[in-house]
């Protein structure tokens, strides 16, 4: 505890929380408290802050680590698995209630245990989803992160499409961040480019938030992926690319050293050749190049 409040109440979190809703409160306090973002005069009471709820996450965020901070502080009295069956349960009743009588915290709740389920089951539940939202639209903010879910896991169902087609608007730039960042994480090239082609397909709906696409386009470069978001960032909006985040990515692109990654720097080189077409105004800087390191003492020639 750190002044008498528990883990779980620095993070607003119930006990019984799951880890995704632990990591969602995390990233949540990460982007309001960091010090960068606050007025000067806040921020030593923001890197406090920042203290506490580190702290928190570094506990929570670890299995063991909680189980042995909620024995000894008498706390969520369930173990994880029984937490997660618990959520199951519920979940599969909410599936059949009559569809005018879910909430959003319904949605929520059902949102958590997508990672614990067999796949069959979850595609029955994005199944379930796409039926929702295509009766009811209003709900399509409570499927957004689930639509990305399902193509993270390969699901072989259509929310995403559905969404796209009834309410591409009620995405925001905070859910395609965390999409990027989602897609960085799988493993595979297939499957990135895979999710890459579907941020090119979001971009393309919702133009209003191109630049919130430009950093996920120069990690699809930078990571070898042969699919078509920064392609399409560069017929759509190419004048959402600014020179600091063109600068960012050139330099990126510097720090592949030829000689481990030639094959990767050729392609991203490639890539910077398309932005200064689509974007000739663009300036790009100059490589600095690196001075020789020195030979330890006993193999230095002798003068």
């Amino acid at each position: 505890m750190i002044d008498g409040v528990n883990y779980y109440q620095i993070l607003g979190v119930p006990e019984d929380a799951l880890l995704k809703e632990i990591q969602a409160a995390w990233r949540s306090f990460v982007k309001d408290n960091h010090e960068d973002v606050v007025p000067q005069f806040e921020r030593p009471a923001a890197r406090e802050r920042m203290f506490k709820i580190n702290e928190a996450y570094e506990v929570l965020r670890h299995e063991e680590k909680r189980g042995d901070y909620d024995n000894a502080h008498m706390l969520n009295g369930g173990s994880s698995i029984e937490l997660v069956r618990r959520r199951v349960r519920k979940a599969r009743e909410i599936m059949r209630r009559d569809r005018r009588l879910i909430t959003g915290e319904d949605m929520k709740l059902i949102e958590t245990i997508l990672d614990y389920l067999d796949r069959n089951t979850q595609e029955a539940c994005f199944t379930w989803m796409t039926e929702l939202l295509d009766k009811c639209p209003d709900m399509a903010r409570y499927v957004i992160a689930p639509a990305f879910e399902e193509q993270l896991l390969g699901a072989k169902t259509s929310l995403l499409d559905m969404l796209l087609q009834k309410a591409s608007y009620a995405i925001t730039w905070e859910k395609i961040h965390l999409y990027g960042e989602d897609i960085c994480g799988v493993s595979g090239k297939e499957d990135k480019e895979r999710n890459y082609d579907q941020l090119a397909r979001i971009l393309c709906h919702r133009l209003d938030l191109a630049k919130y696409f430009v950093y996920a386009a120069y990690q699809e470069q930078a990571s070898g992926c042969e699919s078509c978001l920064l392609p399409t960032l560069l017929r759509v909006a190419p004048e959402e690319i600014t020179q600091e985040n063109f600068d960012d990515y050139v330099d990126t692109v510097y720090s592949m050293r030829s000689i481990i990654y030639g094959q990767l720097r050729n392609y991203n080189e490639q890539a910077i050749d398309w932005i200064l077409k689509a974007r000739p105004d663009l300036i790009r800087k100059p490589e600095k190049k690196q001075p020789p390191k020195e030979l330890p003492l006993p193999l230095r020639t002798k003068s």
